[in-house]
């Protein structure tokens, strides 16, 4: 399958189960409680930070050995059961003491229904994989949005049916179960269904590592947020998770759908070639060219943006906004970095880099928060451009091709954001940051801005601008 093709199928996926879930969760709120809501969301933090220490990134081990052997599968199916069978027990053992650390029990009885999802997901894993690796993302993308679907009828079922907060874990089993069977009949590989423990010991150090790098980055931000709402109140940390949740669900919706199948593909053409750099740089350009300016936008309009969308009280939240948009811009340069460091077998290099970048953020967050909610924001763009700094000298060698063409992209990238950003900046200029500002000027300093924004993708010949032009060829 094209990556063109892979593309359409991984945003059809995305667009779709946001769709599905947001529509589910309407009707399900008008039949449990606020209390059933809680729950759930206690209990899931339980498993979220339970599944910190389960990532072990086998499915990206699988997608980059340059021969699939029966026997690697039959060690990553062994590492994946020894898995998940301890995040069952460690997600029982939370149940067991849920009621002391939440003061519920009734925490503990969603876990207990909770426990029983990783079971099928376990033997998902395999076929997903393979799906994965061979580029079948037309198959993964139907199954995920089977899945949403399941989920939402399941928890409006279950929800019809009086079961309260146990109807959001009866669907993930469900829905899990139905996916495993779904992935297991159109890949059928049953010899890969047997433990062997040779060759665990070098999936065992990747994960580790793998651990390492996502497990510290989530471990600091959530400890950063603790420390926040330690120093500076609930309040502060509501406008602060109020203004990071704009900038985040705009970047997972655009890249989150489509960074697996460009590291499928980059990990085939390490296979066949050992290059991969062309299709890094085209799919970056392509991905800053949309979100830079995105983000360039809703920083420079964050004010009326904050008061437009959730109202008056929320506006402390408009200066925060601001910076934490910036900072997810220069996040998004290092997009498949982790991809880049697993193909290139570097994952222990960049386990050193994020430790760094974890201890210094950290830091600098808990000293901005000392100051203020602006300030704290502020700690979250130096740790992202620090990061940038750290990782541009390995990126440049890991990734091959002549040396500019990282710092081509980012210049290129830099100026189309500005020729975006530019007409809403000097209206929020001339009006002081005013929040009250017409949709009709922001509107209209939005379109001026697209408008230079296409002219810079004509000049500079983007990849971008090829797809467009190559898009109207098939219309016509």
């Amino acid at each position: 399958m094209s990556v063109r093709l892979s593309l359409f199928w991984s945003y059809l996926a995305q667009i779709s189960g946001f769709l599905i879930t947001f529509g589910s969760t309407i009707v399900v709120a008008r039949l449990v409680s606020p209390r059933d809501f809680g729950i759930f969301a206690m209990a899931t933090a339980v498993t979220t930070v339970i599944n910190v220490f389960m990532q072990f990134g086998l499915a990206k081990y699988l997608m980059r050995e340059a021969e699939l052997t029966r026997e690697l599968l039959q060690s990553l199916f062994t590492v994946n059961v020894l898995l998940s069978l301890i995040y069952v027990a460690a997600i029982l053992i939370g149940a067991s003491i849920a009621q002391h650390l939440a003061g519920s029990a009734d925490v503990g009885r969603f876990l207990l229904v909770f426990s029983i999802f990783p079971l099928f997901a376990m033997m998902e894993f395999i076929p997903e994989a393979i799906c994965s690796r061979e580029g079948r993302f037309g198959v993964i993308s139907l199954l995920s949005i089977l899945r949403a679907v399941v989920i939402a009828v399941t928890t409006m079922f279950f929800a019809w049916k009086g079961y309260a907060f146990l109807s959001f874990a009866w669907a993930q089993v469900f829905a899990w179960g139905a996916t495993a069977t779904c992935f297991n009949l159109l890949v059928w590989r049953p010899d890969a269904w047997r433990l062997r423990f040779k060759g665990i010991a070098q999936i065992l150090n990747f994960g580790s590592q793998m651990i390492g790098i996502r497990g510290l980055a989530q471990l600091g931000t959530r400890g950063g947020e603790m420390a926040l709402g330690s120093l500076l109140g609930l309040t502060s940390l509501g406008l602060y998770s109020r203004a990071s949740s704009l900038p985040n669900t705009l970047f997972n919706n655009v890249f989150g759908a489509a960074g697996n199948v460009i590291y499928s593909r980059m990990s085939l053409e390490q296979r066949e070639t050992g290059e991969f750099h062309r299709t890094y740089i085209r799919f970056m350009r392509i991905l800053l060219g949309v979100m830079w300016p995105m983000m360039f936008g809703l920083a420079v309009l964050a004010h009326p943006a904050i008061y437009l969308l959730y109202g008056a009280k929320w506006v402390p939240a408009a200066w925060p906004l601001s910076l934490l948009a910036l900072a997810t811009a220069v996040t998004i340069a290092l997009g498949l970095v982790p991809e880049v460091f697993i193909l290139r077998h570097r994952t222990k290099q960049q386990f050193i880099i994020e430790a760094i970048r974890t201890a210094a953020g950290l830091i600098l967050f808990v000293a901005g928060a000392l100051i203020s909610l602006t300030a704290a924001a502020a700690a979250k763009l130096i740790e992202a451009l620090l990061a940038l700094l750290l990782y541009r000298r390995p990126l440049n060698e890991l990734l091959g091709g002549p040396s500019h063409l990282l710092g081509r992209m980012y210049l290129e990238s830099l100026v189309l954001g500005l020729m975006a950003a530019i007409p809403s900046a000097l209206l929020m200029f001339w009006t002081g940051f005013s929040v009250k500002i017409s949709w009709l000027a922001v509107g209209a300093a939005v379109a001026v801005g697209a408008l230079f924004w296409a002219v810079a993708l004509w000049r500079f010949r983007h990849p971008l601008a090829e797809e467009v032009l190559q898009l109207v060829k098939r219309f016509r």
